[in-house]
């Protein structure tokens, strides 16, 4: 058997074949690597290192974010990281273009240079401990051998033979110590097995990529996207670094928010959009041109600014759609006849509006004459987009066409460019800017956009979060990126459908590659569609709906990969293209790796096309459910739907004439406004939902998708409330068992016993009637609480997820970012406080809406379901949340927790984590950690050793880590009773507290506090005290900050004072980000401090001691790591009880006094004007050195604090 060769296309996985460099970044890859080549062409005879020069520059070229250079005696190497610190991702062994005997060939591959490249990987491996090598590479520029270092692995590292003999040459201990006698004599005969045994070489040369016939450096513009691909971090690196498709394009929205007349301001956290100020408003700017016209209509003037912003959102929204679809009828005819949003063909607000409701909204054969005639090609959506809303219809609002037209002052900052280039300046037309606005950028549906440049670029993604801002403006959002969805969806889709075949043809699988290694033919491919396609899929607080579109995406590219694509006649598509999912976009491509594109009138391209438009409005309809509290946001969620079914649309023959465009399907039945949190039906309520009365409630909501007249739709829905309403009347809750209880009592009661008391009886009789009476208002009340009335009733809403018998069963996966809002804070009224209470039991004291979402989650599921959301990360730590993330432990098979240390959310304070949990799973929680854009798994590990902490500390699990902390605990004892007491400091403010009491009042206590009436920067009387806060408290001494604090019963919680008397050590609560994260030192003075500072007094050994090993850095691994103190990065604080438990090492009086003797030296310099820092880090690493000895640590642990970074 000889190697098995892949070529250039075949050594990339599909994920980076699907890669699509935009033409900048295509020309830019272009002109670098001509220089390269061009160089290396016109240097050809110069020196290995001369032209290995030239490569580690064209290398650095296209790879900006990564460190390349030698490493020892490796030729070239791409580190893993920005700096050298970092490990070898990538190995190179170089030669130069005359050099052909050791250069590696096709038809001679064991040579010197293969030789060098496996000595080199064996001594990474053995000796410099790396794990993180990708690949292995030999070239002289021209050609490239590539080697995936999985097959070193194979082939070589675990060749024991081979790597003992490596070892002992290590060692001096072969015959011969010079590195020709270790390739030749061990490591040539083991690369003739390997060969032997196929090992997999990819191979190509540059060479063939040029264009012949040119006489400079040209390369064949079909091998550039390809070796682009090769070039790419993705692929030489195996990254999965995430490049966000959905990034605001602050330009385009800048400019856009002008021409609506509004801007984007800061209130607090939040960026809130509101209308211009005075001075930069324009007469004829959407706000303002509907606020003239509102005027005129005596709408009251507090209610016209709000009046004309909705307006102008709903107008907007529906632009930019049309705009969207503009692109595709464009793309899809490829004629720019096909253009509607022009000034030519709508100069004026009423033919805009004509455009709206006499096109968009009525069939071709419905349309009169005139708009036919002019907007022909425009198809009829059958969208409730382009339904008036009622705020255009009523008394105090006004439609479109009502507005005039005029001029306003081009943005400042605007898209437009003259014939010179330039910005245009000066007044236009207001329709005519913005049509001639919205031309400037690229509304490319496809991931083919190459009209222009990257910057340009407005697709659907980016639409999605122009449309959630413009549509939340008073409340500002914060969008979750595209990296976060993409991942989430796939990795909880990918689960959730095992699951689900699993259950349809009844088999064992555990991941996607068993599933796919079963489906060995059509038959069974179309029961593992069928499987997937029964999926039910919820998004409770859906926003503008990236979650399910993420969703649909990796549904339809899951598919793929599993070859049961299919056409609606049950066709096989899987062998006409392959689709995947790229920066959270759906990518499809042909079998030769080209990107599909929609060609009208071409039989194939139009079979592929309908497919997929069915693919997609099939898992809309069957498998996609989303509530929301704020209707905007549904309409967003809808739309963005629609905008991907709009991607995929396409042309059939219409029976009245020519090809039309296919309509939309009546997807927002789906999509339900409500505030998902409150039900008065528990989701186990009975009702008397008889089967023909379920029958018709499926078949109702089935003809409502599938209609496309309106007034049809109109009538289908009022029968469907009806019917809902039937079954609310039937709801068999406990207070309604309650009452028809009593009712029979009475019943009973009412029957006259003729020998028995009757004044008993009737007694008797009237107490159950008042009892009766009580129980109907109760009743009445649940059923009539105004609470409920904008709650969402899970219980009836959904058909799909209930059985046959009305039972409810539940949804496959919940998924999503729910809302971060305390229940503590003025928006919940006390009676919906108290219903969280009563609804949502996990949730503890001051719950936030995000641990309800989770508990509701855990109700919505179906047994054998999964829940996936991201959440802020102080879930994982907060004694608050203890009793969710024990049940989640307890109660869910296969647990995920990833803490981000990257800021996910770039408007919002606020750290995050993402939380996965599925029932019927092999049992096992995984711990990770997404960092620089990387999603890093750090371990697996058993519930039951999470169960017994306190809080789930990522990082501390992982073997090496967590081997280390329990050594380092058995080596000593902790701080509390050992070696001294660590109390709090005082509270100066607190609501109600004190003596005489601080103000009970929320507002009055606010002013109170902000006049800091105890705080002094002078000693007004013997009351006042030295105070510190945490910022005066800095390693090894004191900063005071000349602040004194009134001491007395005044303060909230002023603590004894003996606690500020006396020898004592002070350490500050809020780490710092640093391998010395901790501060701590030493004093006598009778300062006085509040709970930012940690106090330890009755201290038992020498408090010199005490700090040295406070201040060590193998403290500030063990608490970072065992407590992961900067796992929050927002707020990072250290408790009380985590610093009782510090540990001390086990040491004698000699011992002690050596670290006390190098503390005072550093004490003693910090207190200098002018600090020797070369002096003071020498210092550090001898206290270092020494506690780490007292830990008992080997030479290799101690390594690993030496290395720790934070």
């Amino acid at each position: 058997m000889a190697i098995k060769g892949l070529s250039l296309k075949e050594s990339m996985n599909k994920f980076v074949q699907a890669i699509m460099p935009l033409d900048d970044e295509k020309l830019r890859f272009e002109k670098y690597l001509t220089e390269y080549l061009n160089h290396l062409k016109n240097n050809k005879t110069e020196s290995e290192e001369y032209q290995k020069n030239l490569l580690k520059h064209f290398l650095e070229q296209v790879l900006p974010y990564n460190f390349i250079n030698t490493s020892s005696r490796i030729d070239l190497a791409i580190y893993n990281g920005k700096t050298s610190d970092s490990t070898l991702g990538v190995i190179f062994e170089c030669k130069s273009l005359t050099n052909k005997s050791e250069m590696m060939t096709k038809e001679r591959l064991n040579t010197k240079a293969f030789q060098e490249i496996v000595a080199y990987y064996l001594s990474e491996r053995l000796f410099s401990k790396n794990l993180e090598i990708k690949k292995c590479i030999i070239t002289n520029g021209l050609s490239w051998f590539v080697i995936e270092a999985k097959e070193f692995e194979k082939y070589f590292f675990k060749n024991k033979c081979l790597i003992e003999l490596v070892t002992k040459f290590s060692k001096n201990q072969l015959s011969s110590n010079r590195t020709d006698f270790l390739y030749s004599e061990v490591i040539a005969p083991e690369i003739d097995k390997a060969i032997e045994k196929g090992i997999v070489v990819a191979h190509f040369d540059l060479s063939q990529a040029l264009v012949k016939s040119s006489k400079s450096i040209e390369i064949k513009k079909s091998n550039l996207t390809q070796l682009y691909r090769f070039f790419t971090a993705e692929n030489l690196l195996n990254k999965e670094i995430f490049t966000d498709s959905n990034k605001l394009n602050k330009n385009f929205y800048d400019e856009l928010l002008y021409l609506m007349g509004l801007e984007e301001t800061k209130q607090g956290t939040s960026k809130i959009i509101s209308r211009l100020k005075p001075a930069k408003r324009q007469r004829y700017s959407f706000v303002e041109n509907i606020i003239d016209k509102l005027e005129m209509k005596d709408v009251p003037r507090e209610k016209q600014e709000e009046i004309a912003i909705q307006l102008t959102v709903v107008w907007m929204n529906r632009i930019l759609f049309l705009k969207l679809l503009e692109s595709q009828l464009i793309q899809f005819n490829q004629s720019e006849d096909f253009r509607f949003l022009t000034f030519e063909k709508l100069d004026s607000f009423e033919e805009i509006y004509s455009l709206f409701f006499a096109v968009l909204a009525k069939k071709e054969e419905d349309r009169n004459q005139r708009v036919q005639e002019k907007f022909g090609y425009v198809p009829y959506l059958n969208s409730s987009l382009f339904e008036e809303t009622e705020l255009e219809t009523s008394r105090d609002g006004i439609g479109i066409d009502r507005l005039p037209e005029g001029n306003i002052d081009i943005f400042s900052k605007t898209a437009l460019k003259g014939a010179d280039k330039k910005r245009k300046s000066g007044k236009i037309n207001f329709i005519a800017y913005l049509f001639d606005f919205l031309d400037s950028y690229d509304f490319s549906t496809t991931i083919s956009h190459h009209k222009k440049s990257k910057n340009d670029l407005i697709n659907a993604s980016v639409l999605g979060l122009i449309f959630e801002k413009i549509n939340g403006y008073k409340d500002g959002s914060f969008f979750t990126p595209g990296h976060i969805t993409m991942y989430m969806s796939r990795k909880a889709i990918r689960t959730a459908v095992v699951d689900k075949v699993n259950e349809f043809l009844n088999w064992q699988c555990e991941t996607i590659e068993e599933v796919k290694f079963l489906i060995q033919n059509i038959k069974i491919a179309k029961k593992v569609n069928s499987a997937i396609n029964d999926l039910k899929i919820c998004d409770p607080a859906v926003g503008s709906g990236h979650f399910l579109v993420s969703i649909l995406n990796e549904i339809i590219a899951l598919k793929s990969e599993l070859n049961v694509l299919f056409d609606d006649e049950g066709n096989h598509i899987g062998n006409l293209i392959q689709c995947y999912v790229i920066n959270d976009e759906l990518v499809i491509q042909d079998m030769a790796g080209n990107n599909f594109l929609y060609q009208v009138n071409n039989r194939q391209s139009e079979k592929i096309q309908k497919a997929i438009f069915n693919q997609k409005r099939y898992i809309l309809e069957n498998c996609l459910f989303a509530v929301d509290i704020n209707p905007s946001s549904v309409n967003i969620c809808r739309l963005r739907l629609w905008i991907e079914l709009l991607k995929s649309s396409y042309y059939y023959q219409n029976k009245m004439g020519p090809k039309t465009l296919t309509t939309l399907p009546n997807i927002d039945i789906n999509i339900k406004v409500g505030d998902s949190l409150l039900h008065k039906f528990d989701l186990d309520y009975e009702f008397d939902m008889r089967r023909t009365d379920f029958k018709e409630y499926l078949s109702l909501v089935r003809e409502y998708k599938e209609t496309n007249n309106k007034r049809t739709k109109a009538k289908i829905w009022d029968k469907i409330s009806n019917l809902k309403r039937s079954f609310d009347d039937t709801a068999s809750s406990p207070e309604l068992k309650r009452l028809k209880k009593l009712e029979v009592e009475l019943g009973k009661a009412g029957i006259i016993d003729l020998f028995g008391d009757e004044t008993a009886e009737t007694r008797r009789y009237e107490q159950v009637k008042k009892q009766v009476s009580e129980a109907k208002k109760v009743l009445e009340a649940r059923l009539k609480n105004p609470l409920y009335a904008g709650g969402m009733e899970w219980r009836m809403e959904f058909p799909e997820i209930l059985g046959e018998d009305g039972r409810f069963v539940g949804f496959d996966l919940v998924i999503g970012n729910p809302p971060y809002i305390f229940a503590q804070n003025n928006t919940f009224s006390v009676e919906m406080k108290s219903y969280y209470s009563r609804s949502y039991p996990l949730n503890n004291y001051q719950a936030n809406t995000f641990g309800l979402f989770l508990e509701l989650a855990f109700s919505l599921i179906r047994d054998g379901g999964g829940i996936s959301y991201i959440i802020p990360n102080s879930f994982l730590t907060i004694n608050q949340y203890k009793t969710l993330r024990h049940h989640i432990l307890k109660s869910y098979d296969e647990v995920t927790f990833i803490n981000s240390k990257d800021k996910i959310f770039d408007e919002a304070s606020i750290d995050v984590c993402i939380v996965e949990m599925f029932t019927k799973r092999p049992s096992k929680v995984t711990l990770g950690v997404i960092s620089g854009g990387e999603i890093k798994i750090v371990a697996d590990t058993k519930a039951e050793s999470l169960l017994n902490q306190d809080v789930i500390t990522i990082s501390s699990i992982s073997g090496r880590v967590s081997s280390l902390l329990l050594k380092i605990e058995k080596n000593s004892k902790v701080i509390e009773k050992n070696y001294g007491t660590v109390k709090d400091g005082l509270k100066a403010y607190e609501r109600g507290k004190g003596s005489p009491k601080q103000p009970e009042d929320k507002d009055e206590f606010k002013e109170f506090k902000a006049s800091k009436p105890f705080f002094s920067n002078q000693k007004k009387d013997d009351s006042y005290r030295m105070f510190l806060s945490g910022s005066d408290l800095q390693r090894y001494h004191l900063k005071w900050s000349g602040k004194f604090l009134s001491y007395g019963n005044h303060l909230a919680a002023p603590r004894d004072s003996k606690l500020f008397e006396g020898e004592r050590l002070l350490i500050a609560r809020i780490p710092v980000k640093s391998i010395y994260t901790f501060r701590a030192t030493y004093t006598k003075e009778n300062f006085v401090h509040e709970q930012s500072i940690e106090s330890i007094t009755n201290l038992k050994v020498s408090p010199l001691y005490l700090i040295g090993v406070l201040n060590s850095k193998i403290l500030s691994f063990y608490a970072i790591e065992k407590f992961d103190f900067l796992q929050r990065n927002t707020f990072p604080q250290m408790r009380l009880t985590q610093i009782k438990q510090f540990p001390i090492p086990n040491s004698n009086d000699d011992q002690q006094n050596e670290i006390a003797d190098l503390v005072v030296q550093i004490m003693e310099e910090m207190t200098k004007e002018k600090v020797n820092q070369d002096l003071v880090d020498s210092l550090n690493t001898e206290i270092d050195e020494l506690v780490m000895d007292l830990f008992g640590l080997t030479e290799e642990e101690k390594q690993i604090i030496r290395d720790f970074e934070v």
